[in-house]
Formats: structure tokens, C-alpha cells, sequence
């Protein structure tokens, strides 16, 4: 950090910079403000001669000053440890610096709030300083595995872990100007107060940490087909194209592309649930307690979103991931990251529609194939043995004679994860249904070997066609006896029954 010395008044992006006066940036946002306005700045100066850092001294009776560059969801970070700070210490004075203010307005904590660059002269009558910069892009293997607000209390020299969940989350304070603004910007985007309104965020500030559009427009395209419910796109005018292009026809997609920060995070009050990868939106909604789904790929949810009660976060399953890279660049290992294809738009609409269920009692129109229960009338003579078989990816269909295993934990399954190791070898009937595709059909061909010696291996298919019965007759005759198979042009579902030989 430097102190650049101004040398005639001069205004640059809405600040003014005084003539006398001494101001305090990093070295390259010095660089770049030399390039656009040299003639009006002199020297430049070390802040160490006047830096006093606090070190988790008593702070009543003192006033403190902290600055950051940048990183709108990484102030969040900062607001469970100005609560603590105000609340141990009433008496403190504390004034706050940042390029990204927005999350910190109103809060009753800060005694005065500031842009960055900010003047000198602050540090003249104040008692600690204290720069929070780098303390998650370290990337030090505490970061790597702590959650961002207790390495933000660690920075400030406070203890956290006895502290509850609750005394580590951020939270937000508003205006009533801000409340009536938010109502009359949704009652002319056409909002009713019963409608389910989503905030979508689009992208990050990174390449890296961004989802793929293409499975973004899907979710978008299915959940623009839901009555009731209304998406606003959450971008910045950076994003108005891929906003326009991802709401397509649909009127009840809204592109929110035209708000500044703090408006993005005033709308998100009124929002039901909210779909963000990891960027400001997952920290507001966090704040606001929202339902909330956020995706994950360079880092993993639990060092973001650990502490917010309504969330889940997508971790996609990969060698390389988390990363931990916090580089403006994209992966080089492709665009967009890889990590992220391991997410699929079907576990981000199970998540949206599993938060929805619990805070509304109500399931989403897309869900009804999931929820439609196979009919086995035919052949559940098979299943109905004295121990119990198992069901592969039933979706939400559940028997009293079945342990369900599905790698999609919203579906409350018996078993999640099929690395983990079985109980037992063989069992007396497998149903596998509806994903033979990709890694679900190398789980179909494993699972034929859990089949004990007279037991039954069944096959349940919808939205499928005759080929397929004709393809999956001819696999399961090879190991098995076919004792039941069937096409039915009606539903379009097809189910095989093969026994086990002995």
C-alpha cells in the first residue's frame, strides 16, 4: 500500500481528489491512476511510518480504521467481526475502507464508511489500522480448509471456534427508502406479492469459478415453464447479452442486468430461493437466510457457505477440484472449468426443487416424472422376498421391500454413495431404473453381479422405445433367464425381469 501525494484537485471515476492531500491505494491501482492523471499526482509515500496494526487490543475508549481493495462477497466475510468487535467493545470508534462498500452500508457497527482510495489523513487521529488484504487468497493450506470468516476473526486476533454459527454469518441492514424502492422496481417489473420469485446470478467475477452457460440456459429453460414462478437474471451490464440470450421468449424471465450492487442485493429480500455460483449473491443470501443453491468448483462450498442453515452446496467430484485457484484467468484445462461438467443441470434442479418442497410444502411442475411411481403391479411377485433387494436411481419411488441407492442425496435415498462398501455380497432382486447413460450405465452393468444365484435382476425404463427393450433383452439374457419383459407404446416405459441362474 501506498500514499500518492495529489499535487492539483482532479476528478477521477466520481471521486475527487484534492489538491495538499495524500491518498491511500494499492501499488496498481496507483499505476493505472498514473497513467490517466500523472500530471496531477507528485510522490509517493510507504504507509509503514504511520501503520499501527491491531494486534486484539481492548478497543474502547479507540478508534480503528480497515481498509480492503475490492471483493464485494469478500465483505461479507468482515461483518461477523465488526459485530463482535462493537459488541465487546461499545465504546470503539470504528471506519471502514473499501472499494466494495455495498454489503456494509447501514450497518450500526460502522461509524463512518469510506471509498478507496481513501485520504491520509484518517490514519491522524486513529489509534489501530489494520489492512485485510490477502487473507483468503493466500492460499495457504488454513485457508484452503477454514471457512473465510474464521480466517477474517483469526486476522483480527479473535478466537472463534467457541463462537456459534449464528455469530458467524453476515447480515444486511436496509432503509425504508431501499424497502419502498424494492417494492415499486417489482411492481413495475410485474411481480405479484404470491408469485415464486428466483434470483439467478449469471456469472463471477472469474472465469474460472463460472458455470457453463449451456447448462445454465437449461435450468433456466426448465424453470421458465413453471406457473407462479418468476426469474430474475442477476448480472451487471457486462452480462446483458448472455442475460437477453438465456431469457429467450419467456416473459417471466427477467434480465436484472441494469442494477448496481447494493439494488442486486436490496431485490434479493424479496427473493424465495436463489441459484449463485460462488460471487456475491451466495453471501447475500446467506445474510438474508435465503434458500439457496450455490455452485461450487475451483473451492469447495464448506469454506463459503458452512454456516448458513438454508443452503446447499454443489461440489462437483474430481481429482483436480477444489484448486483452490483464485486466478482472473480462465482453467487451463478448458473453458469453461471442467470441474464444473461433473455438475449436472438434473442435481441443480433437485437442489432448487428440495428447498422449495421444504419451505413451501410444494413440489416444482418438472419434478411429476421423478415423483410418477413406476407401476410394478405386474411383477412385484419378484420382489416381494423375505430379505430386502436393492433399487439403483429410483428417483423418489420407494418400496417396503427395497433399500434405495441413488448418488442424488435430495432424494433421500438409503445409500448415496455407491464407493461405499456393501454389507453383503449377493441379494435377492436388483431394480435398476431410467439412467443407462455415461457413468450410470457402467453402474448398471456392475450391479448384475450383487444378484445371488435364483434371485432377480429387473430393468424399468420411461420415455424409452423398443429398441431399447430389444438391447437391454439381449444383455440380460446372456446372465439371465428372462421371466418378464415388456414395451408399453402408451407410457413409453420398459420393463425386463431376468433370474439369476444357479
Amino acid at each position: 500500500m501506498r500514499m500518492i501525494e495529489v499535487i492539483k484537485t482532479f476528478t477521477r471515476d466520481n471521486k475527487e481528489y484534492k489538491q495538499g492531500h495524500r491518498y491511500v491505494m494499492a501499488e496498481d491501482n496507483e499505476s493505472q491512476l498514473r497513467n490517466v492523471a500523472g500530471d496531477f499526482l507528485g510522490m509517493s509515500y510507504s504507509i509503514d511510518p504511520v501503520y499501527h496494526p491491531y494486534k486484539g487490543e481492548d478497543l474502547n475508549g479507540k478508534r480503528l480504521l480497515c481498509w480492503r481493495t475490492g471483493g464485494i462477497g469478500d465483505m461479507f466475510f468482515l461483518i461477523p467481526v465488526l459485530c463482535h468487535l462493537k459488541k465487546k467493545y461499545p465504546e470503539s470508534f470504528i471506519r471502514i475502507a473499501s472499494g466494495a462498500k455495498q454489503p456494509l452500508e447501514n450497518l450500526p457497527e460502522i461509524d463512518e464508511l469510506y471509498d478507496m482510495p481513501f485520504d491520509a489523513r484518517l490514519f491522524e487521529d486513529t489509534d489501530y489500522h489494520l489492512m485485510f488484504q490477502g487473507i483468503i487468497e493466500s492460499s495457504s493450506e488454513e485457508a484452503n480448509r477454514t471457512h473465510a470468516a474464521d480466517m477474517f476473526f483469526k486476522y483480527f486476533g479473535i478466537d472463534s471456534l467457541q463462537l456459534p454459527p449464528e455469530e458467524k454469518t453476515p447480515k444486511l441492514v436496509f432503509t425504508e427508502k431501499e424497502m419502498s424502492w424494492r417494492d415499486e422496481t417489482l411492481k413495475q417489473a410485474g411481480i405479484k406479492t404470491e408469485d415464486y420469485l428466483m434470483g439467478i446470478q449469471l456469472e463471477t467475477s472469474s472465469p474460472l469459478r463460472n458455470f457453463p452457460k449451456d447448462r445454465m440456459k437449461t435450468i433456466i429453460d426448465v424453470l421458465a415453464k413453471e406457473e407462479g414462478t418468476k426469474l430474475f437474471l442477476i448480472g451487471s451490464e457486462q452480462q446483458r447479452t448472455l442475460a437477453f440470450f438465456l431469457k429467450g421468449n419467456y416473459k417471466n424471465v427477467i434480465p436484472a442486468v441494469h442494477f448496481n450492487v447494493r439494488q442486486s442485493i436490496v431485490l434479493a429480500t424479496r427473493y424465495d430461493l436463489i441459484v449463485a455460483p460462488d460471487t456475491f449473491m451466495v453471501q447475500a443470501a446467506g445474510a438474508l437466510n435465503k434458500p439457496l443453491v450455490g455452485l461450487y468448483g475451483p473451492f469447495p462450498s464448506e469454506v463459503r457457505m458452512k454456516y448458513f442453515k438454508n443452503a446447499i452446496g454443489l461440489d462437483p467430484k474430481v481429482v483436480c477440484s477444489p484448486c483452490f485457484k483464485h486466478d482472473f484467468r480462465p482453467c487451463i484445462k478448458g473453458f469453461p472449468s471442467p470441474c464444473f461438467t461433473l455438475i449436472s443441470t438434473e442435481a441443480v434442479l433437485q437442489a432448487i426443487n428440495f428447498l422449495k418442497k421444504k419451505f413451501t410444502g410444494k413440489h416444482f411442475g418438472f419434478m411429476e416424472r421423478l415423483l410418477k411411481e413406476p407401476d410394478f403391479s405386474k411383477i412385484e411377485r419378484y420382489f416381494l422376498s423375505a430379505d430386502k433387494g436393492i433399487c439403483f436411481f429410483p428417483g423418489y419411488y420407494r418400496h417396503h421391500n427395497m433399500i434405495r441407492v441413488d448418488t442424488n442425496f435430495f432424494v433421500g435415498a438409503d445409500i448415496t454413495d455407491l464407493n461405499t462398501e456393501f454389507k453383503r455380497f449377493s441379494y435377492p432382486f436388483v431394480v435398476y431404473m431410467n439412467n443407462f447413460s455415461g457413468s450410470g450405465l457402467q453402474v448398471y452393468n456392475n450391479v448384475k453381479n450383487l444378484i445371488r444365484p435364483g434371485g432377480y435382476f429387473i430393468v424399468y425404463k420411461d420415455e424409452s422405445q423398443e429398441q431399447f427393450l430389444s438391447d437391454i433383452l439381449r444383455d440380460v439374457g446372456k446372465t439371465f433367464v428372462i421371466q418378464y419383459s415388456e414395451f408399453n407404446p402408451v407410457t413409453r416405459t420398459t420393463t425386463i425381469v431376468g433370474k439369476k441362474k444357479y
